[in-house]
């Protein structure tokens, strides 16, 4: 997907965002604006219930309600209209002497000064005989704030989810988008690669197989002998390269198993290591053997370990932009067999050691990747050694070179 494109979709997507949450924050603030409406509705209508009754005697007060008043029903009419009108909170009640401003009756006194404040005030004349005296009930909601809220926070909290989910969901897409796009790059890169490694080993055994039908040629032992070992190395080649390619398509099989036996890792060693002498020479390089480890014997698949030395080694070579100067090093640490893979090549920058070890990433040399490979050689070493219950680490600095330590159990 082209880069104008994503930037597109990730504005419309923002502006989209952005204007759901601003229609979402009016239309909850103009809900808990008709919630109040009708709260305010619903306990005016509880209460001119509750003064018609009073008015009509039910309640039988006197002129003068503090003597005969029955204070204790008067709040359970109150609550009893108050959920008839769907108000299911139980409000502070006071009666109160506006002439005296004086509070005849509270059931809460802690209360009396939100009492005075509150708007929710009804006069009333008892026995509906009209006094000289002014007599108001009061009533105050402590809890009315979070009374209202709770109507209008589901569809909030509804809200709120939706948003995330297709939050998460865009971002979901967008990292599918680019893991593909990556994935098709990666793909055309190995490819490429691919034709090229194969190419090379083909049109040097092309070579001399020419020059073997030459018979000025043909009759020299010591030419002869020289162009079929080149051929013999670069069919060794090709097959390590395959077998590379297969192996680790093979291990992305969750059922993949290996074969283990008991193996001696400097016998692999001392057999990869002949089949590099030649191009090691061809650039006037060299390959130390150092080999301490004693005992030498894991359990190991031999075809897998026997990869591993080999791609560990072409990746020394590869990366050494002058003569390749490799060490190949094997010892016995904490009851385990070591084995170590040294040059003095171009090293890897801390960013790229991150990456070293997944499928079809490949270090680069400047802007371009101007060594050869199909990116898999590091990250099926990984898995041989994952299955191999090892472990693998790598030691470089740029510009001095790289070291490849895998740990294997004995």
């Amino acid at each position: 997907m082209k880069r104008w494109i994503r930037i597109f979709i990730i504005s419309v997507f923002a502006i989209a965002a952005v204007s759901l949450v601003v229609i979402q924050f009016y239309q909850t603030r103009r809900t808990f604006s008709i919630n109040d409406n009708m709260f305010n509705v619903g306990v005016g209508n509880a209460m001119d219930e509750v003064i018609r009754q009073l008015g009509g005697n039910a309640l039988q007060p006197s002129e003068t309600p503090s003597e005969t008043f029955n204070y204790q029903e008067l709040d359970s009419l109150i609550v009893e209209q108050l959920l008839v009108n769907g108000i299911d909170i139980h409000p502070v009640v006071g009666l109160y002497n506006g002439t005296e401003r004086s509070f005849l009756y509270s059931s809460d006194p802690q209360h009396e000064q939100q009492l005075e404040e509150s708007p929710y005030r009804y006069s009333f004349h008892p026995a509906g005989v009209v006094s000289t005296s002014q007599f108001f009930i009061i009533l105050s909601f402590p809890s009315a704030q979070l009374f209202l809220q709770r109507n209008s926070n589901l569809f909030v909290y509804l809200s709120f989810f939706l948003v995330v989910i297709i939050a998460a969901m865009f971002i979901i897409s967008l990292r599918a988008m680019a893991n593909q796009r990556k994935l098709d790059q990666m793909k055309s890169e190995f490819i490429n690669n691919m034709t090229h490694e194969i190419k090379t080993p083909l049109a040097t055994i092309g070579l001399a197989c020419e020059m073997l039908r030459d018979e000025t040629i043909s009759q020299d032992s010591e030419s002869r002998k020289n162009f079929i070992g080149i051929i013999n190395d670069e069919n060794q080649r090709m097959r390590v390269l395959v077998e590379t390619i297969l192996q680790s398509a093979k291990m992305s099989n969750k059922n993949f198993r290996i074969n283990p036996k008991e193996v001696d890792i400097h016998q692999i060693i001392d057999k990869v290591s002949t089949s590099f002498k030649l191009p090691i020479s061809n650039r006037n390089g060299k390959l130390t053997i150092d080999l301490q480890a004693d005992p030498s014997v894991v359990v190991a698949d031999e075809l897998h370990i026997t990869n591993l030395v080999y791609n560990l080694i072409d990746n020394g070579i590869k990366y050494s932009s002058e003569a390749p100067d490799i060490t190949v090093s094997t010892r016995i640490v904490e009851g385990q067999l070591e084995l170590r893979v040294s040059d003095h090549g171009i090293g890897i920058s801390k960013d790229d050691q991150k990456h070293v070890f997944e499928k079809f990433y490949r270090v680069s040399t400047g802007n371009v990747h101007n060594v050869k490979g199909f990116g898999i050689g590091l990250n099926y070493v990984a898995q041989v050694v994952k299955l191999h219950h090892g472990h693998i680490a790598l030691e470089s600095e740029l510009g001095q070179g790289s070291t490849f330590i895998v740990t294997l159990p004995l």
